[in-house]
């Protein structure tokens, strides 16, 4: 009898509490509040901002070498002009990506060639969307 009213207590409780959400990656989920925030600086930029180009990267397959350069050039603009809470969010998450990723900045830059080009910071930004979007679908 006692057995029967703790099975019942356990499916009645089941019922009622919600299910814990599956454990998501904190990879994929820094890359998605990235590409949020992205679109927000997208907004409240104009394309009055020239940061190094990054299409290089891009094109050798979004790598860590790029979040590491993305990263960097943000936190240097951030410096250098006034910049918005969208921003300081943007550098915040692509940090937190970067720890949660186990990437060293530090070495990984050291590899990454310095462009001579500079391009509006729009074009950085669609760039970080499109790697964030590449690494959340898995495609290295």
């Amino acid at each position: 009898m006692e057995m029967v009213i703790l099975l019942l207590l356990s499916s009645v409780a089941q019922l009622v509490v919600p299910a814990p959400h599956p454990s998501t990656d904190p990879a994929r989920f820094s890359l998605n509040h990235i590409i949020e925030e992205v679109h927000k600086c997208n907004k409240s930029f104009a394309n009055e901002f020239f940061v190094e180009d990054v299409e290089e990267l891009v094109d050798a397959g979004c790598k860590d070498g790029f979040f590491c350069k993305v990263h960097n050039i943000l936190k240097e603009h951030e410096k250098f002009e006034e910049t918005k809470k969208d921003e300081q969010t943007l550098v915040r998450h692509l940090k937190a990506y970067i720890t949660s990723s186990n990437m060293n900045c530090t070495e990984v830059l050291k590899t990454v060639k310095k462009s001579t080009v500079s391009k509006p910071i729009t074009v950085l930004l669609e760039n970080i969307v499109k790697c964030s979007r590449r690494r959340n679908l898995g495609v290295k």
